[in-house]
């Protein structure tokens, strides 16, 4: 009985040893290298335009302006050096009242995500169902260009309305 066990642990050894000289991986690295390749095969994005209105869920949004404002907040600690106003209408269509204000990211000319900006009348609050709103809000950035906005209620798990809109 001991022999059999003296030569099933020799066994395991040698095999574990066996893989280990046979790795083909000694940099010690976790993860997968990502490839980027010159051609995009990403699926084509169908973005909205300024003055559109779109659904989503049981809300719709209409972006009325997106444009660089000279306001600046002093009691903020961030300087941008650039803060953009997006203005917006909102209509819930739901059966129960609706945040506002927290429902829409942007996106900089760099993919990168804004943080929000406080500016002059932005709008956190709600509205009931059947009710309508217009919202401002402001998002700081260190570059103007191509922005993407998206639209979503806070709680909502519906695909976000995507908007498209150059700033100047």
């Amino acid at each position: 009985m001991r022999k059999r066990i003296i030569a099933a642990l020799g066994a395991v050894s040698a095999i574990a040893l066996f893989a280990t000289a046979c790795s083909t991986d000694n940099t010690g690295n976790g993860g997968t290298k990502v490839e980027k390749s010159s051609s995009s095969k990403k699926s084509e994005v169908k973005y909205y335009k300024l003055g559109e209105t779109v659904k989503v869920g049981d809300v719709e949004y209409t972006l009325k302006s997106v444009e660089k404002t000279d306001e600046r907040n002093e009691f903020e600690d961030s300087k941008p050096a650039n803060v953009i106003k997006v203005v917006y209408h909102v209509k819930n269509d739901g059966k129960e009242d609706l945040p506002i204000g927290t429902d829409l990211d942007a996106y900089g000319p760099e993919n990168n995500k804004l943080k929000s900006y406080p500016i002059s009348n932005t709008t956190v609050d709600s509205i009931a169902p059947g009710k309508e709103s217009d919202v401002t809000t402001g998002f700081g950035t260190d570059k103007l260009g191509d922005f993407e906005l998206q639209f979503r209620p806070l709680a909502s798990f519906d695909k976000s309305a995507k908007f498209k809109v150059n700033v100047q």
